[in-house]
């Protein structure tokens, strides 16, 4: 049975705690640009990777699916302690991280390029791209006028953040090449990969 979440500390916070007590922690996480059912995910916490004017945290997903993720902070509606202790796949450097609770404005990022890269966002914690998925995020670039430029801009932003939260402590193991092959993947469906 899952644990209070922590009085007063925000979803951030509450993640670098689990991270140093090595807790699985259960998370609700915002998906899409409508309100929907927020299924919970149970994850063992590893690191941040900061932008200009967001954080993801990388996690191992347990549950629905298993593997390596990323999810965007801005976008977690609850996270609570499962009290399930895990043993590190990787090294945790979550608690040590100094974090930056304000990020750079950075006039690069406008509101339908926050908007797309959220849904890429998305795409990139579950694992999969729904075919409603798909049609959402078409859709929001035909609405938005967003061109081939700004989906690489986005999709190359988001990789090489990334990669560099898997490559963190000097190691490429066999579960994240295919974490890199899967980012790969979900960002030539979206429409632009690094590697095309």
């Amino acid at each position: 049975m899952a644990r209070p979440k922590f009085r007063g500390e925000k979803p951030l916070e509450t993640l670098i705690h689990l991270a140093d007590q090595k807790h699985v922690a259960a998370i609700k996480y915002r998906k899409g640009v409508t309100a929907s059912e927020l299924p919970i995910r149970h994850i063992e916490p590893y690191g941040l990777t900061q932008g200009k004017e967001d954080a993801m945290v990388r996690a191992f997903q347990l549950k629905p699916q298993s593997g390596w993720r990323f999810f965007m902070i801005h976008k977690l509606e609850d996270v609570v302690d499962t009290g399930k202790p895990f043993k590190p796949r990787r090294k945790i450097t979550l608690p040590q991280l100094k974090i930056a609770q304000r990020y750079e404005k950075n006039e690069t990022w406008t509101s339908a390029l926050k908007q797309y890269r959220n849904l890429v966002g998305d795409a990139m914690a579950d694992g999969t791209v729904t075919t409603d998925e798909l049609q959402e995020i078409e859709a929001l670039k035909r609405e938005k006028g967003l061109t081939i430029e700004n989906i690489r801009f986005v999709h190359a932003s988001m990789f090489h953040r990334c990669l560099g939260a898997i490559i963190e402590d000097n190691i490429v193991d066999e579960d994240e090449r295919m974490q890199i092959r899967f980012l790969h993947r979900v960002l030539s469906k979206l429409g632009w990969s690094v590697a095309d």
